[in-house]
């Protein structure tokens, strides 16, 4: 019996937010409500999803551009201030000027990152994406290929988003020893 009540009052509650078809007057009443314009809820997170996802390409885009062409400047600029950065088995920096200094002897030490991503995800003003990834890796006796996994979780602050937290984490076998 409480079932069916909850049921038909829920019924009730969403036949007083929802619009009818063509009722602008209830779509001036409840501008920002869900379906107020329209839309249904899922064409509303299709578009969310979609407009993270053009956002995180393009940060990652920056990044991987700016990777290959060893400007640390413009690497750090897609960092929030208080970021934090993860690689393998080191500690983990936290804060542009911690990350400039990891990032200043990675640099070096690789070449260009080739990255594909297997999961994505978004909620709120954060977006968060991961997979496989591999690059050359140069040391005082060879250059070879590292393959591992990499995590970025992007935030927007206003209208902008930047990288919250990265890991790159190495296949075993792969890693270099903890730098510190």
């Amino acid at each position: 019996m409480r079932k069916t009540i909850v049921i038909a009052g829920l019924a009730v509650a969403a036949g007083v937010l929802t619009p009818a078809a063509g009722s602008a007057q209830r779509t001036q009443r409840f501008p920002g409500v869900p379906g107020s314009d329209g839309m249904s809820a899922a064409a509303n997170r299709a578009e969310y999803y979609a407009d993270v996802l053009l956002h995180t390409n393009e940060i990652l885009t920056r990044w991987r551009e700016a990777w290959a062409a060893d400007e640390l400047d413009e690497l750090l600029e897609l960092y929030t201030e208080d970021a934090t950065f993860i690689f393998t088995d080191d500690a983990p920096v936290r804060g542009r000027e911690a990350i400039r200094e990891k990032l200043t002897s990675l640099l070096q030490e690789t070449g260009e990152v080739q990255a594909a991503y297997s999961d994505f995800d978004a909620s709120g003003r954060m977006g968060f994406i991961s997979g496989m990834m591999h690059f050359q890796m140069q040391d005082a006796r060879s250059l070879r290929t590292v393959t591992g996994i990499h995590l970025t979780v992007l935030i927007r602050r206003g209208r902008d988003w930047r990288i919250r937290t990265q890991l790159f984490r190495l296949d075993e076998g792969a890693t270099p020893q903890p730098r510190s």
